[in-house]
């Protein structure tokens, strides 16, 4: 298997992960617990467990450098808190559907800034699975499109804008960083920046894990925890635009468990929207034009 291949899997494997994020999301929501509280816990926890784990199995990889500190605290103040915040504004004056459609324009954004900032280019053969993942997210997505507030649409647009930006500076600031050691570092600044915006006190955390504590594992484990891990992973091994494509895994597998296990009916739109997901991830995976005539060149001689 090469490496790309090995990337490819990882980034699919996190989308699976971070799939599971809405099912453990509708429990807890379901529970009274609030968004803001809900990523509060799930990244101190995340933070708590891979820490953890590190400390029993590799204890010498604590040992962070002041850069890696900074680059950690930077993707999870500015990444994936200020992303978080972004969302879940938008969400207060958009309809759902709209929040979701505006976020997963950011392989758009992640392939622009990729090629503008750090010139990588897009094969030819592989321009078509851009366009093919768009309509696919549009089916899967389809429903009410509502603005109420262009401050709202600020914000979603925002979130596109942020989640893109963490995707190509986690490329390059942690090209050459154990995965198992800024996972947990960038969850734990994203995880206290959250908890001042958004909880209420050390009582209300210990009511909401004394009470879902199996949920908040499960968050913090697969959609977290192993679902971060994977995508850096992946990163480090693929181009950011092939990250940013496979990583509409999540919302695919969102919405496949949505009705394989909350009986949620797929419309026929959805179901066409995942078959074009589908179709474009395999484009993705296809080798380039480029790297087939050098292997092949590598084989005749």
């Amino acid at each position: 298997m090469t490496s790309r291949q090995r990337g490819m899997l990882e980034i699919i494997a996190s989308g699976v992960c971070f799939g599971f994020l809405g099912l453990f999301g509708k429990f807890l929501l379901r529970d009274g617990v609030l968004p803001g509280e809900l990523l509060t816990l799930r990244f101190l926890a995340a933070a708590l467990i891979m820490f953890f784990v590190l400390l029993i199995r590799q204890p010498s990889k604590l040992r962070y450098s002041k850069d890696q500190i900074l680059s950690c605290a930077l993707l999870g103040i500015c990444g994936y808190a200020v992303f978080a915040f972004c969302f879940f504004s938008a969400l207060q004056g958009l309809s759902a559907s709209l929040t979701v459609l505006l976020l997963y324009t950011y392989p758009a954004v992640v392939a622009l800034g990729a090629w503008a900032f750090f010139g990588e280019k897009i094969p030819r053969e592989h321009l078509l699975a851009f366009p093919l993942a768009g309509l696919g997210l549009l089916g899967l997505v389809w429903g009410e499109f509502s603005i109420q507030s262009l401050g709202a649409l600020a914000f979603g647009i925002g979130a596109s804008l942020v989640y893109a930006l963490y995707i190509l500076l986690s490329s390059r600031l942690l090209r050459n960083l154990d995965p198992m050691v800024s996972a947990p570092g960038i969850q734990l600044f994203a995880g206290l920046t959250l908890g001042i915006l958004y909880l209420r006190s050390p009582t209300r955390a210990w009511a909401i894990l004394e009470a879902d504590w199996h949920l908040i594992l499960g968050i913090a484990v697969i959609s977290t925890a192993l679902a971060m891990s994977l995508f850096l992973a992946g990163l480090q091994k693929l181009q950011s635009w092939e990250v940013s494509l496979l990583s509409t895994t999540e919302p695919l597998m969102g919405v496949a468990l949505g009705a394989l296990i909350l009986n949620e009916a797929l419309r026929p739109v959805q179901i066409l929207g995942a078959g074009a997901i589908i179709l474009s991830l395999c484009w993705v995976s296809l080798p380039t034009r480029s790297k087939t005539l050098t292997r092949s060149s590598a084989q005749a001689s």
